[in-house]
């Protein structure tokens, strides 16, 4: 008996740990190529006024409205996923400040990074019309971030701002995404749909389409499209899920004429689950 668990014990230690990364070094990591992403993250990380507002608009979200999460939390996964989404994009489609010629591939990932972390941030003051006070508010912090990023390039800093500025205003549908940036910042809010971000509202009593549905699904996967540039598929437990895709994501993809021709978008099924659906489902 001791033989063998010493043998046991051996194969546990030659076993590698695997590290459990916070979603914070996760995101860290995710943008750890990108040099002006990594600057800009570490600003926002330590800026008193950017973590209090996100505070506040969890604050306005769950504890006054009942809705999800719309704090730091959603600010870290929306980014993250912004950031590849745009990775993917990009192997087919050029950003507009790339078209345009008045900004780098790099340039663009940032205009996505800091427009999918500060998107909501305009909570603190509603939730009707939190896209224009969201651009109010962000535009001293993306006025002193975009300096440290840019420090000798005053031109760069107003090119950048304008398109964050868009990106934000633009990321509810309140208006029609005009850059693909704008677009890809939109559809990564609209990815932030798991179970996870709904539990918070539905274990305390709001229970509606919209908590059922969310709690319905179990991931998302980007990764690179079959007929089009980009997949995204949206793994669900529930029938149910298909109200959040088609609600959120499927509008914010559709609203966006430029990403429609390139993102491919499946409902899918878990293989675990009984359902009264085949196991893939096309929705765009």
């Amino acid at each position: 008996m001791k033989q063998i668990n010493r043998r046991e014990g051996a194969k546990q230690m030659a076993k590698p740990q695997r590290q459990r990364f916070s979603l914070k070094s996760r995101v860290r990591k995710e943008i750890g190529k990108n040099e002006l992403c990594a600057i800009a993250f570490d600003e926002l990380e330590k800026d008193v006024e950017v973590q209090t507002l996100l505070e506040d608009s969890n604050r306005m979200a769950i504890d006054r409205m009942g809705y999800s999460d719309h704090g730091h939390t959603h600010s870290l996964i929306v980014a993250q996923n912004g950031v590849r989404l745009f990775r993917a994009v990009v192997e087919g489609l050029q950003p507009s400040i790339v078209q345009e010629e008045t900004g780098t591939i790099q340039d663009a990932e940032l205009i996505v990074f800091l427009g999918c972390y500060l998107h909501d941030i305009g909570m603190v003051v509603a939730r009707s019309n939190h896209d224009i006070f969201t651009v109010f508010l962000a535009t001293p912090i993306l006025d002193r971030i975009l300096a440290k990023v840019y420090p000798n390039d005053a031109h760069k800093q107003v090119h950048v701002r304008g398109h964050i500025q868009h990106a934000i205003y633009t990321h509810d549908i309140a208006a029609s995404p005009l850059t693909v940036e704008a677009g890809i910042v939109g559809i990564a809010d609209a990815l932030d749909m798991t179970k996870g971000r709904a539990r918070i509202p539905f274990e305390a009593g709001s229970v509606n389409i919209h908590s059922a549905s969310a709690m319905a699904i179990e991931r998302v996967n980007i990764r690179k499209g079959e007929e089009k540039t980009v997949r995204i598929e949206v793994i669900m437990t529930n029938a149910s899920g298909i109200f959040q895709i088609q609600e959120l994501l499927e509008k914010k993809i559709r609203s966006s004429p430029a990403l429609q021709e390139h993102i491919e978008l499946y409902a899918v099924m878990s293989a675990n689950e009984d359902s009264i659906l085949e196991d893939e489902l096309k929705v765009l």
